[in-house]
């Protein structure tokens, strides 16, 4: 999807996050934001940046694997 990249705030604690705008049906746009850190090289305020979001099923299944063998160590078995 691609988002527009509206500003970069600075809080208290100096860092810095990204505030980003994904437009949605009838003119509306949603707000939505991440740390600073997270923007490719060179993106300022202004540009418009493809933001790709995927499942990742080996990661999801060996997760759900670790938490069931936790829960059976937990358990005694």
């Amino acid at each position: 999807m691609s988002v527009f990249l509206d500003r970069i705030e600075e809080l208290e604690d100096d860092s810095e996050m990204a505030v980003f705008l994904l437009e949605e049906e009838d003119d509306e746009y949603r707000e939505f934001v991440l740390p600073a850190d997270f923007l490719p090289k060179g993106a300022g305020e202004g540009d418009y940046l493809k933001f790709t979001i995927s499942r990742e099923p080996e990661k999801t299944q060996a997760a759900l694997d670790e938490a069931k063998e936790l829960l059976r160590t937990r358990n005694g078995e």
